[in-house]
Parts: C-alpha cells; sequence; structure tokens
C-alpha cells in the first residue's frame, strides 16, 4: 500500500542528493513523496482521494542500508547533478549500455557510492564505484545494442 513518506526519511533523501550529488533541496521541493512497497520511494502528484494504487509517479529512491538512486531519478534531475558523474566516451557508452562493467584506465574524480553515469549531454543513468570498477545499476530492461554514437 502506497503512503505518504514521513518527513524524517523526506530529508533523509534530499540531504542524500545534496551531499551526494549536490542537487539542492529547492530543486525536490515541488513534489509530494511516497513510500511503496520494497522501500520504494516515489514521487509524483497530490494524492488520489477515491483510489489507493500501489504506486503513483516516478520510482526514484529504493531504501536499504543507504538510498539507491534510480536511473529514473538520475535521468529526471541529471542537469542539477554537479558532482559524482562519470563521463563516459563512446566505446565505454556503447559497453555499459549493454550491461558491461566498467574498468576504466584513467583517474576518476568521483568518491566510491553511486554515481551518474553520462556520455556527453545524455543522462544514461546509475553505476556504482567503488575505486576500480564501475558496477553497472542500469536496469536490464533498459540495456541495448547501440552500433556507434
Amino acid at each position: 500500500m502506497l503512503r505518504i513518506l514521513d518527513s524524517e526519511r523526506i530529508g533523509l533523501i534530499q540531504e542524500y542528493c545534496l551531499e551526494r550529488f549536490g542537487i539542492n533541496q529547492e530543486k525536490l521541493e515541488n513534489y509530494r513523496w511516497y513510500l511503496g512497497s520494497k522501500n520504494r520511494i516515489y514521487i509524483g502528484p497530490e494524492e488520489l482521494k477515491r483510489i489507493k494504487p500501489e504506486s503513483i509517479g516516478l520510482c526514484i529512491f529504493r531504501l536499504d542500508k543507504t538510498p539507491k538512486p534510480t536511473t529514473n531519478f538520475l535521468q529526471l534531475f541529471g542537469r542539477y547533478i554537479v558532482k559524482n558523474i562519470i563521463e563516459l566516451d563512446d566505446n565505454e557508452a556503447i559497453n555499459y549500455c549493454s550491461g558491461k562493467d566498467l574498468n576504466p584506465e584513467r583517474e576518476l574524480n568521483v568518491v566510491p557510492g553511486f554515481v551518474m553515469v553520462r556520455h556527453k549531454d545524455r543522462f544514461i543513468g546509475c553505476g556504482h564505484w567503488n575505486g576500480s570498477l564501475i558496477k553497472n545499476q542500469i536496469p536490464k530492461s533498459r540495456f541495448g545494442n547501440i552500433v556507434f554514437l
């Protein structure tokens, strides 16, 4: 059952977004926050009065040990993200979009944890950087066989 998210958890997510990605709180204020099953966090319109949906809007986070941003969140708010961004070259983007993990040989200026993966002006989605490997976090349903960019 979908419930309105309590202000403490909203604050936790907003603080995480600022600390991890540099997204200011005002960019996240004009949404209603909901908690769905399996600790999924949704943003959407005002609560619907006559029906009780299982979900509404977009799933933007999952709360487990640490908040995990979804690809939806990173693509929707990517233009506001100013840190923990990994920029991929053409070959890396092709491999990443097909579901592969990446082991870049260059120095990356990101903090280990969840990162936004980008190619030029395209926000690809979520990755997890452990200091040596970018673990692909894109849902399998969004993998694509890209031949060229």
